[in-house]
């Protein structure tokens, strides 16, 4: 969980700094979506971390019911999953064409790397589909657990918005250092 929370706080930055970029070169296409999509995967990867920590804490202190605590785990991870998923695709898609036009090590590191994480994800979410589709279906349907459940997405965006935000603006603000 911390290398994913760690790694999305990159893309945030990454992608401020890649979204100053193409705003300074006014640049379109491809190149302005992979950087957008970029800050989305980045978006969902904090806010998958943070639903899964809020719910885990909140389960072990008592504050949360282990079941509704098990609705939001399998909820973040069909959600931010296909989310993380679907940018993730595009992400690697760019890496992998900054990699056979630059030729460098790092850009092909780089591209192995998206490569990978991609294909896992998709393994992951493939493995875990029918389990959390299960516990979601099986989740106890009293208003109080979907309030609790709401509550903790809610949060969990809230939190991750302003941590995805202000990397983002981090990287940004670097890009336009860059460009003066």
């Amino acid at each position: 969980m911390i290398l994913d929370f760690v790694f999305s706080i990159w893309n945030a930055y990454a992608s401020g700094y890649n979204i100053g970029i193409v705003r300074y070169r006014g640049a379109n296409g491809f190149l302005k979506i992979a950087a957008y999509a970029g800050l989305g995967l980045a978006y969902s990867g904090v806010s998958y971390i943070m639903t899964l920590s809020i719910a885990y804490v909140g389960a072990y202190f008592g504050f949360v019911d282990p079941g509704v605590a098990a609705g939001a785990l399998a909820f973040a991870f069909l959600v931010f999953g296909a989310l993380i998923i679907g940018f993730g695709l595009i992400v690697t898609i760019q890496s992998i064409e900054i990699a056979v036009r630059t030729r460098s090590i790092w850009s092909v590191l780089g591209a192995g790397w998206n490569i990978f994480a991609e294909i896992w994800d998709i393994y992951s979410y493939a493995s875990g589909f029918q389990e959390a589709v299960g516990v979601l279906r099986s989740e106890d349907r009293e208003e109080s657990a979907q309030a609790q459940l709401i509550i903790i997405v809610i949060v969990a965006l809230l939190i991750a918005y302003f941590i995805t935000h202000a990397a983002y603006k981090q990287g940004l603000r670097k890009a336009q250092q860059a460009s003066l």
